[in-house]
């Protein structure tokens, strides 16, 4: 995409994503919900990865993610407009339904074994969900009822099974092995993108509330323990912003082995830097950030979710020191053509 189209488009996000963000919980409702998903679908986003060539480059679709994810938004961009049209892509393939989301495992992250009960995440206004089983099988599973995360923002399903929890559905394609890393990659590097947005916001809302906030006859931004924590906090999130931009640009330019490295560690950046600058930034807002009504609370659950989201930091360490200890069912080699899991086998669920 040309610089000045890619400009065009992010712009257009950032109008519609200030316009359609919630200032608190209460103003959380379906008739909203409805209508900022249906404005969003308008932006026709979810054709940017849907052809090949695609029209967009991974880097600017991950900059389309970190400008979602600055604003509180209940709209579904992550799951329907960039991560389920980039599996089809690689597929090949369409599915039936006009629009699919994903599925992951009940606990958020990475499906693991072949009948881990599944939900479909970020789903507003999908009719669908696409299953990446451990084996590279790609299934179209259908939506049940809602379900709910600490996350408020974000519609979460539960996935219609035959009553095993399998994820039992039509067979849309299979990943191959390199393009399993691509989709791992890419799926890391969204999600993290998003998060970045969503800290790197929040750090400036505090940064504002501290030159305006008075204790003691002067702004509480004036005290060096305040400007301290909000330096920190500032390089928390350049080191986010670093690790997960480089991320993306590697899945544009590098072989996918390297690209899905590169996402592992933006990942496992993202977990615990942004998750330590937005607990900096509820310090400079004190009290006021643990009610209810503030805006707060949706950017500290938006993060803390998406921290475990896909995989966590102690799923991702031993993967990245040894990327074979990862392999379903002992598989050291690979050379079954299926992708080897982006995690190490999940010590516990949630």
């Amino acid at each position: 995409m040309e610089a000045e189209e890619f400009t065009l488009v992010r712009d257009m996000l950032r109008t519609f994503a200030t316009r359609h963000r919630v200032g608190s919980a209460d103003e959380i409702e379906p008739r909203t919900r409805t209508a900022a998903q249906k404005a969003l679908d308008e932006l026709g986003l979810a054709e940017l990865r849907l052809t090949s060539p695609p029209a967009a480059t991974a880097q600017e679709c991950a900059l389309l993610a970190e400008e979602h994810g600055r604003q509180p938004l209940t709209t579904s961009l992550l799951g329907t407009a960039l991560l389920a049209p980039e599996l089809l892509r690689l597929l090949g393939t369409t599915v039936t339904a006009s629009r699919p989301t994903i599925a992951l495992a009940h606990d958020l992250r990475f499906p693991q074994r072949p009948a881990s009960p599944l939900v479909a995440w970020d789903c507003d206004a999908a009719d669908c969900a696409l299953y990446v089983a451990p084996d590279g099988i790609v299934r179209q599973v259908p939506l049940g009822p809602p379900t709910r995360t600490a996350d408020l923002l974000r519609a979460v399903r539960t996935v219609s099974d035959d009553g095993d929890g399998d994820g039992d559905g039509e067979v849309v394609g299979r990943l191959g092995f390199e393009d399993g890393q691509r989709w791992q990659s890419y799926a890391l590097v969204v999600v993290a993108a998003e998060l970045v947005g969503a800290a790197g916001s929040f750090v400036e809302l505090s940064t504002d509330y501290a030159r305006d906030r008075r204790q003691y006859g002067r702004p509480v931004g004036s005290f060096q323990a305040v400007q301290h924590l909000l330096a920190d906090a500032t390089v928390l999130v350049e080191a986010c912003a670093s690790a997960t931009r480089y991320a993306a640009w590697c899945l544009d330019h590098e072989p996918p082995g390297r690209a899905l490295a590169a996402a592992r560690v933006a990942k496992a950046e993202v977990n615990t830097s942004a998750v330590e600058a937005v607990y900096a930034g509820m310090q400079v807002f004190a009290g006021i950030a643990q009610t209810w009504e503030h805006v707060a609370h949706l950017y500290l659950r938006r993060v803390l979710v998406g921290a475990g989201l896909l995989a966590t930091t102690a799923d991702l360490l031993p993967a990245l020191a040894d990327p074979l200890a990862a392999a379903p069912d002992g598989d050291r080699s690979g050379t079954d053509g299926h992708p080897a899991s982006a995690t190490a086998e999940p010590e516990t669920t949630r």
